[in-house]
């Protein structure tokens, strides 16, 4: 299955279950059950798939987001979903999460602190994201969400427009990527030389 995907696993506050989520915004219309395995629909859509009592096949080491996973544990996981006669998880999608450099920066024309970025992630093609950090810059080494990337926090990244202007992508900040340590820090988190544009931050 080539489509984005994001997976969670916190057993203190949703028990034993491996959460795969394809879509976040859309509400179930339809639930399948296989044994340990329950599929969501939207209508005929796979928006998500829930394997209960995951410990009892493997140890996952996880307290939420999960933005990479293991070659070996990924084949766990597409065996149990092929089993239950859904799609396997593509192992090349990667996090999302890609090292990015600010190249060209303006003023939203109609917003105070806004900024619209042009953006570097590794691509021909350079993102335009629209970003309210204070510490927005030319030459900054940072964290972009590409579009349709989940965040820790199930937010997926959707392009939209901010006071008229499009964004495509999330520049991010430490805390919204879930690090310790920043859960109290402003501004994007910012990159030193030794990571290269384009790659994916959490393989990096």
């Amino acid at each position: 299955m080539s489509k984005r995907y994001a997976l969670y696993y916190n057993k203190e506050t949703i028990g034993d279950c491996l959460m795969i989520v394809f879509e976040s915004n859309t509400t179930p219309t339809k639930v399948e059950k296989n044994d340990n395995v329950v599929s969501l629909y939207a209508h005929d859509e796979l928006i998500g798939v829930n394997i209960f009592n995951i410990s009892q096949i493997m140890k996952i080491k996880a307290h939420g987001f999960i933005p990479i996973i293991d070659e070996n544990v990924l084949k766990i996981i597409n065996s149990i979903l092929q089993n239950a006669n859904i799609e396997p998880l593509d192992p090349n999608i990667g996090s999302g999460f890609k090292v990015a450099l600010i190249e060209e920066i303006e003023e939203h024309p109609d917003s105070e602190h806004l900024h619209i970025c042009k953006v570097n992630v590794g691509t021909e093609e350079r993102l335009q994201i629209v970003c309210g950090a204070y510490n927005a810059r030319e030459g900054l080494k940072c964290v972009c969400a590409t579009p349709y990337t989940f965040m820790p926090n199930g937010q997926q990244i959707i392009p939209n427009k901010l006071l008229g202007i499009e964004s495509f992508g999330m520049l991010c900040s430490g805390r919204e990527l879930g690090l310790e340590g920043f859960e109290n820090k402003r501004g994007l988190l910012e990159l030193d030389d030794s990571y290269l544009v384009g790659n994916d931050f959490f393989k990096d």
